[in-house]
């Protein structure tokens, strides 16, 4: 607690001595006399056991013992954390970080500690995830000190992992990820929900990655799990990823089926934010089966889009203007995936993979309609390059490969196969056959 709690001893000892107590009879039966000696000769910090008790025989909070607020200012901060808290569920993304910022600096560690929770989520919205980064590492000492109770350590420790995969290092989510459930699991806390949904967020990691055999083994853990001690939501959050899984094994019937599932468990208890990208994950899944199913996509989509909107998540927005441009290219509508495009655009800054998919779709609509999209589809090249997310990585070298094929570029298509293959992994021999000229004669067998 250390400065914290300059003047403590003092105002245990004003109030004790307002209400009549001697050291022994506020000690009685929880400490010794001492021990209240030395708490108000400032020599010794009480542990927080004994803090909420003597509190409680006082009459007064723990945080106008540490602090010295009264309770009128402490009800006064709550209430305006809980109206920036309302500010950001209702979409006022600037307007809930402004005022979580100007509470940040109160005086009263809870205040503090909750108004820095909703810097975190509200920089997330804004997609200024590296800000949002170093903004919820002092949380999570925080919360590793057991001082706080909302939100509990493994909802930081999971909103760590999954920030980071949203900002494409997808190694260091799960490394982080990783190190999160073994923490869970030694502090008991397997089979609960926030560590089920921690454990579904590792399970997108690994699909990210491209390592199907542990996002599947994983994501069937998670499942049993859920099944037993889980509520709609841990379920619902269980079956969303493995539906991802599903399809990166090229189930798609099964992936839209478990998509599905999760949208029935999670539809009366989620947030619209969550609710929202999990319509935008299932629009996906139909726009590859085979044949795509526009109609149900595009209402999935439309229905995200306007929910994401409303609630100011403005890189799930963008997202969803990619998936709604992909439809209307795939229906021949090349104005309207031109104009999703570049509504995408401006969300993109901190976020090549899909700054990459954006400048991808908009030169294959270019070229559709005749004109110049080559440009496009070299800076999405370069994009490409330059990312670390394996799975989306590959999926995109294969898509710039065939557009490159398509519109007579076979040089740059095969350059883009190839980096297909390195992004997997998949080292060449390093000395490729080649066919003797007509002068070369043949070498002994």
């Amino acid at each position: 607690m250390g400065a914290l709690n300059d003047g403590m001893g003092e105002r245990l000892r004003t109030l004790r001595l307002e209400r009549g107590l001697s050291q022994t009879t506020l000690a009685r039966s929880l400490v010794s006399a001492s021990y209240i000696s030395l708490i108000e000769a400032g020599k010794r910090i009480p542990e927080r056991e004994v803090l909420h008790e003597l509190a409680r025989r006082l009459g007064t909070s723990v945080d106008y013992l540490e602090t010295g607020v009264d309770t009128a200012a402490l009800q006064e901060q709550e209430l305006a954390v809980r109206y920036a808290d309302l500010s950001l569920a209702n979409g006022q993304t600037d307007d809930a970080l402004r005022a979580f910022r100007d509470l940040s600096s109160a005086a009263v560690p809870s205040v503090r500690f909750r108004a820095g929770w909703g810097v975190t989520r509200a920089l997330e919205l804004r997609g200024e995830l590296p800000e949002a980064l170093a903004t919820i590492e002092p949380l999570i000492t925080e919360s590793r000190a057991d001082r706080f109770g909302e939100p509990t350590l493994l909802v930081l420790l999971n909103a760590r992992c999954r920030m980071y995969r949203e900002a494409g290092d997808v190694d260091l989510s799960i490394t982080y990820g990783e190190e999160a459930l073994a923490e869970a699991a030694r502090l008991g806390l397997r089979g609960t929900e926030d560590e089920v949904r921690l454990a579904t967020t590792l399970v997108g990691c690994y699909w990210d990655r491209g390592d199907l055999t542990r996002a599947r083994l994983l994501s069937t853990e998670v499942i049993d799990r859920a099944e037993q001690h889980g509520t709609h939501r841990a379920k619902g959050s269980a079956y969303w990823n493995a539906s991802l899984v599903a399809e990166a094994e090229g189930r798609r019937q099964l992936a839209i089926t478990l998509a599905e599932r999760a949208l029935g468990l999670l539809g009366e208890t989620m947030e619209e934010h969550g609710l929202a990208r999990l319509r935008m994950v299932l629009g996906w899944l139909l726009l590859r089966t085979d044949p795509p199913d526009l109609d149900r996509a595009s209402a999935l989509l439309t229905k995200a889009r306007t929910t994401l909107a409303e609630v100011g998540a403005d890189v799930d927005l963008a997202r969803c203007d990619l998936h709604l441009a992909r439809l209307q290219l795939m229906r021949g509508a090349y104005d309207e995936s031109l104009s999703r495009i570049a509504q995408a655009f401006p969300s993109l800054d901190s976020l090549p993979v899909d700054r990459a998919r954006a400048h991808l779709l908009r030169g294959r609509a270019l070229i559709a309609q005749g004109l110049a999209g080559e440009d496009d589809l070299r800076t999405a090249e370069n994009l490409i390059a330059g990312a670390h997310d394996r799975r989306r990585v590959a999926e995109l070298w294969r898509e710039l490969a065939e557009t490159w094929e398509s519109v007579g570029e076979p040089t740059r298509a095969l350059a883009a196969y190839r980096a297909l293959a390195d992004s997997l992994g998949v080292v060449s021999w390093p000395t490729p056959v080649r066919r003797p000229s007509a002068h070369t004669s043949t070498p002994p067998g």
